[in-house]
């Protein structure tokens, strides 16, 4: 047998095992257990009264789930009794799961949440947090009510690079059938993560509204695919003065977009503004 056709056909094995190999790899990935809670710790919001980080050394699987634990004590807490501990709708936001049609599973802030009647309750921000609060047995009527179609909707999806990872961007699917890209709170910094702007409204609503840009971009969408927006800024007659950028960057006015005043997570930031648009 010729020497060239020995080599062609060890190149060949050898290709298709590394296809095999990164083929499995994919497959085992996507059967492992989703990191609940982002890996915050279920039992200390009961014991410590808020979000504590688990660690890696003291996790456990159940239903399906990763949980991570501060301590070996909380971990065997956990383990005793899941039910008393675990957050509700499978850790997935509480507000999310409890809008009928457009019910859906969405990614949590572990610092967003609270204990009603002894259960915990994770919701999406700290905004979206106030809004359930006010109302929160009506939306844990309703989310309970829902919740057995909402469990087999397809996890959310996060959108990855160039749209910040931090808050994450999703794309859920609602009960109704549709998609919805939600668009994690967006602040005045560029790509390098320095902040642009300081002390300039125009400058950081102009770098806000690039940001929701290029998440709508990754997403296949478009500012005119742009629903509502939830805008949070830190003196909003200032941020009235530049009316005009709003269409361009935010879409048309709705009914639906809010416009708040609240403490920013830095005081360079004067707005930051979460964007939910249509998808396909």
């Amino acid at each position: 047998m010729p020497r060239a056709y020995l080599l062609t056909l060890n190149r060949c094995a050898t290709l298709l095992a590394l296809l095999f190999a990164a083929l499995f790899a994919s497959a085992a990935r996507a059967d492992e257990p989703r990191l609940s809670i982002s890996g915050y710790d279920p039992v200390a919001y009961f014991t410590d009264g808020k979000a504590v980080q688990g660690k890696a050394k003291f996790e456990y699987v159940w239903r399906k789930q990763r949980w991570r634990f501060a301590s070996g004590e909380h971990r065997d807490l956990f383990i005793k009794d899941p039910q008393r501990y675990a957050p509700q709708y499978d850790g997935y936001c509480a507000m999310g799961a409890s809008i009928d049609a457009a019910a859906h599973k969405d990614t949590v802030d572990p610092e967003a949440w609270a204990i009603v009647d002894g259960k915990l309750y994770l919701v999406h921000s700290s905004y979206w947090l106030e809004q359930w609060r006010a109302k929160a047995k009506e939306y844990i009527k309703q989310a309970d009510k829902d919740w057995q179609a909402v469990a087999d909707l397809p996890d959310p999806v996060i959108v990855g690079s160039p749209c910040a990872t931090s808050p994450p961007t999703n794309a859920v699917t609602m009960r109704d059938g549709k998609r919805l890209l939600v668009i994690g709170a967006q602040v005045p910094r560029d790509e390098a993560g320095n902040v642009v702007g300081k002390g300039d409204m125009r400058a950081q609503i102009e770098q806000v509204g690039k940001n929701v840009g290029t998440c709508l971009k990754v997403a296949g969408a478009t500012v005119n695919d742009i629903a509502f927006t939830i805008t949070s800024v830190s003196a909003p007659a200032e941020f009235e003065k530049h009316a005009d950028l709003l269409p361009r960057y935010f879409g048309p006015p709705s009914l639906e977009s809010k416009i708040s005043t609240a403490q920013l997570s830095n005081p360079d930031f004067l707005l930051q503004v979460e964007a939910f648009a249509a998808i396909k």
